[in-house]
């Protein structure tokens, strides 16, 4: 494993590309924390703060496809290097606004540059390796993705202390220009697959529609919904779940920080193991975990068998996010991954900003609690569809696309 890693990250458009997303999400780590304490201490109300967060996921659902298929027609390099230049001038914004009504512009074009590089980056990893290398390929980039926000976490966090949330956007924005430069530099112009052997340009519209209609795309894109919804049930209510408990700030970034380290050591071994056991099963294996945690966590007022939880479905999680990428990039050829990517975001962003607001009113009529019970069965949906999607087509459809 670790001479196949080696080759991996002596090649310069691999090497590129997990440096560059590794910057991307480190940016991330230190805006997204603090981002709500700012903003109140700016003037603004938790349901302008509400909107402000769903507000990344309509710029998904809105923009994926059209990003996806720009990247498809006019390359990888520059779309993922627009993503960056977004993440510059977003993080430089953050600190020169004076009303928090004006953060609404800037989040879309945070979430306009989480689309370029962390999901057009997929299809980019996708292009530059074999099939028998992607699995171990996504693990290695969602290992340095996962690194970044952890670090950029903490970073953010000590700066902000020191030296105001302002500061720490000034330092996201220097990050964010070194990510931009090594895209620059660093990744291929052209990349080519060296398998698919697929025909430079996008697919004409059509083909591009009917990519809508390929069952284990839809169950890929099924499965994004699901896990986007149940990060959203993790990161917004059981924080409130724990402070009912008792539980205390900093225990409560120690629970997080341990969820983010576990689901970053899942993400290797997991991209590894998609080289010896379809993807398709990992995701299935990810929900289950899933289903398993939010059905204990709605059952326990335990802090320290909460913070274990935590932790397991941080593993869950970071099992999803290599298995969820390799799957969708099995489902085209490298003229239609943008799109399909595309279609893999948009489903993303319903989940992440549909389901908080579900989940929100489930919270007001009967308890967080009772938000944990609803997310174990919005996750036993999504692995009972991806479930029969699979049984019913056993194996990806990936030769339509590549005579395509």
């Amino acid at each position: 494993m670790l001479n196949k890693l080696f080759h991996l990250l002596r090649r310069r458009e691999m090497f590129a590309v997990c440096l560059m997303i590794f910057a991307a999400d480190l940016v991330t780590g230190i805006i997204t924390p603090g981002f709500s304490l700012y903003a109140i201490g700016m003037g603004a109300n938790l349901t302008l703060i509400g909107a402000l967060g769903s507000i990344e996921g309509l710029t998904r659902i809105l923009s994926s496809m059209p990003i996806g298929v720009l990247s498809d027609s006019h390359g990888r390099k520059a779309v993922l290097s627009g993503g960056m230049l977004l993440f510059v001038i977003s993080s430089y914004l953050f600190t020169v606004v004076q009303a928090p009504v004006f953060f609404f512009p800037i989040r879309v074009m945070v979430g306009m540059a989480m689309v370029c590089t962390f999901f057009v980056g997929v299809a980019y990893v996708a292009d530059v390796t074999a099939p028998e290398e992607r699995g171990l390929a996504f693990g290695l980039f969602a290992t340095f993705m996962g690194s970044g926000f952890v670090i950029g976490s903490a970073v953010g966090g000590q700066v902000t202390v020191a030296a105001g949330y302002r500061a720490g956007c000034l330092v996201a924005a220097a990050v964010a220009l070194a990510g931009l430069i090594i895209a620059r530099v660093g990744l291929a112009t052209k990349p080519k697959s060296t398998a698919d052997g697929a025909k430079a340009g996008a697919l004409p519209l059509r083909a591009q529609l009917a990519l809508l209609r390929e069952p284990h795309l839809l169950a890929a894109s099924v499965a994004n919904l699901a896990n986007n919804a149940w990060y959203g049930s993790t990161i917004s209510f059981f924080p409130v779940y724990a402070a009912s408990l008792a539980v205390g700030e900093g225990t409560l970034g120690t629970m997080f920080a341990l969820r983010a380290l576990m689901s970053t050591a899942a993400r290797l071994p997991t991209g590894l193991l998609t080289t010896r056991i379809p993807s398709r099963r990992l995701v299935l294996i990810s929900f289950g975990l899933a289903l398993l945690v939010f059905g204990a966590m709605a059952g326990t007022s335990v802090p320290w068998l909460l913070g274990l939880l935590l932790a397991v479905e941080g593993v869950a999680y970071g099992i999803f996010l290599p298995s969820g990428q390799a799957y969708v990039s099995e489902q085209c050829s490298e003229a239609s991954r943008g799109s399909a990517v595309g279609i893999f975001s948009t489903a993303g962003g319903i989940g992440s900003t549909g389901g908080p607001l579900l989940l929100g009113l489930i919270a007001d009529l009967w308890g967080v609690r009772a938000v944990f019970w609803a997310t174990a069965l919005l996750v036993a949906v999504g692995l009972g569809l991806v479930w029969i999607i699979g049984l019913r087509h056993p194996a990806p459809i990936v030769s339509a696309h590549e005579v395509a």
